[in-house]
């Protein structure tokens, strides 16, 4: 019987650290489902996370900003730091595998506790929980993250193959952003059941049992459990084909520090992803338009329709980047869709959001024009890798990869500061005091509390549009500045690539002739 396990389990998961060449398209899809299960994770922390912050434990926008601030300079030092251990791990798995077999269950479990519904707790109590909690989500999040894009480097080193891949990799992540339509009608579901769990909080417009902080509890509970089960598929499925560092070419962080700053196409890259920031508010601070504006205290269907809208023309342009790369330059894509973009939310603002085919055709529009850049500005990554290696020797992928992590989880800061900081001027904080004691108020008494958000707060309505419109306008404007100065070429990289080719063969050949 223990044999016939083993045989299965060979089968379902073999080891994949044999030399078969170029992955195979069962070794890609096995990678795609972590990345998947990873992102759906992502995806979560990123648009509920804020929100569970500030309407389940009611903490002032202002201290979540602060706490946010607090994380990144914390991760400033971490991912630079994760991403030079990665770099210097040396096993018979490679240097990025290792983690993703060790990494992803943790990962789900500090993801469930940074959603523990402490909503009794003195405020002190919550503020010191959501910092400890949030920070060690982050640092395994780094251990990761990492070795996981990382892999998009490692897997193959033809440009062709490698940019499908990474596309394919930006399509399925975002696919893990169809959890946040997925968890509004989930969250409601878990929150109506009377399980004496927690008391009755209730819902405007609804008559009932109805806990919100059992609801995002139980949804969080289902979400990061899928998603961490399917993180821990690609470590037994996939392997690592470029290997060109040993442990005499290890690099410590200060001189890993002085490569990224010498490394100019990376920069440029970055820089482009951090001004673009802005742009992804229509996904998180979505959420809060999506509740109150649309839904009055409901997200509901709106989640599912805006945020399909917007992900559906990503979703499209993410997949026929690889071919549009091919007749034109990613540079110059990037450039022009950025500038594009801006002109759908626009419009949005100028017209309203009341007809709802209009709003979604515009959605839909600007979520086109944001997919190439998703895709084109990972590869640019994973090009900047093989532009410093043809110029140092070493192949630092864990070192630049951290990067791109480190720059996801700053421009997803910086959403929320912006967010948060605009919010807290229209006084969001105490609106959710006022409602959270009008919704007791009629649980007291036995009736229904009827909400109309937009016309009982008018001027927070019109932040939470201004959120969605005009800032990720600004946003999509700023991207496409450091585009301009970028100068690693389509034809130069290409140039690059068969440079290495040769390089890597002479130290192969070299190290062969040593051993004899």
């Amino acid at each position: 019987m223990k044999a016939f396990l083993k045989k299965i389990v060979n089968w379902s998961f073999p080891k994949a650290d044999r030399d078969i060449g170029d992955y195979s398209n069962k070794e890609r899809n096995f990678f795609l489902v972590g990345m998947l299960g990873q992102n759906i994770i992502y995806a979560i922390e990123g648009a509920a996370l804020n929100v569970f912050y500030t309407d389940v434990l009611v903490i002032s926008t202002l201290a979540v900003a602060i706490i946010m601030g607090i994380s990144r300079v914390w991760d400033a030092v971490n991912d630079v730091l994760m991403g030079t251990i990665v770099d210097k791990t040396h096993t018979k798995w490679g240097k990025c595998r290792p983690y993703l077999k060790y990494i992803p269950i943790p990962i789900a479990i500090t993801t469930i506790l940074m959603f523990l519904p402490i909503t009794g707790a003195p405020m002190w109590f919550k503020i010191i929980y959501v910092c400890v909690s949030f920070l060690l989500w982050e640092s395994l999040y780094t251990l990761g993250d990492i070795p996981l894009w990382g892999m998009t480097s490692l897997m193959t080193p033809d440009e062709s193959k490698r940019s499908k891949l990474i596309s394919l990799a930006r399509i399925v992540s975002s696919l893990g952003a169809i959890v946040i339509a997925a968890f509004a009608p989930l969250k409601d579901a878990f929150g109506k059941l009377d399980l004496g769990w927690f008391a009755n909080t209730g819902k405007a417009n609804y008559t009932g049992y109805f806990s919100e902080a059992q609801g995002y509890f139980l949804a969080i509970c289902l979400i990061a459990i899928v998603g961490g089960i399917l993180f821990k598929f690609p470590f037994p499925n996939i392997r690592e084909r470029i290997n060109t560092n040993t442990k005499e070419n290890d690099t410590g962080v200060k001189e890993n520090l002085k490569f990224m700053v010498k490394n100019k196409p990376f920069l440029l890259t970055v820089a482009s992803m951090v001004l673009g920031a802005t742009k992804m508010l229509v996904l998180s601070a979505g959420l809060y338009f999506c509740k109150w504006v649309l839904g009055n205290g409901s997200e509901g269907m709106w989640v599912i329709k805006l945020g399909g809208a917007f992900m559906g023309g990503s979703l499209l342009s993410m997949a026929i980047s690889p071919y549009v790369a091919k007749r034109f330059s990613k540079r110059n894509i990037i450039i022009l869709t950025s500038y594009l973009s801006a002109v759908p939310y626009i419009l949005i603002f100028l017209l309203g959001y009341q007809n709802q085919l209009l709003l979604l055709g515009l959605l839909l529009v600007s979520g086109f024009l944001s997919g190439f850049s998703s895709v084109y500005t990972t590869t640019m990554v994973a090009d900047s890798v093989d532009y410093m290696e043809i110029k140092i020797g070493k192949r630092l992928d864990g070192v630049f990869f951290s990067g791109l992590n480190f720059t996801s989880k700053l421009t997803a800061a910086i959403t929320l500061l912006v967010s948060n900081g605009l919010l807290g001027i229209v006084h969001y904080t105490d609106v959710i005091g006022v409602l959270e004691a009008e919704k007791m108020a009629a649980i007291t008494q036995g009736v229904q509390y009827n909400l109309d958000f937009a016309n009982t707060f008018p001027d927070v309505a019109r932040m939470m549009l201004i959120l969605i419109t005009i800032v990720p306008a600004i946003g999509c404007v700023l991207q496409a500045i450091p585009m301009h100065f970028y100068d690693l070429t389509d034809k130069r990289h290409k140039e690059i690539l068969e440079e290495l080719k040769i390089m890597r063969e002479k130290n192969r050949i070299t190290s062969s002739e040593e051993n004899v």
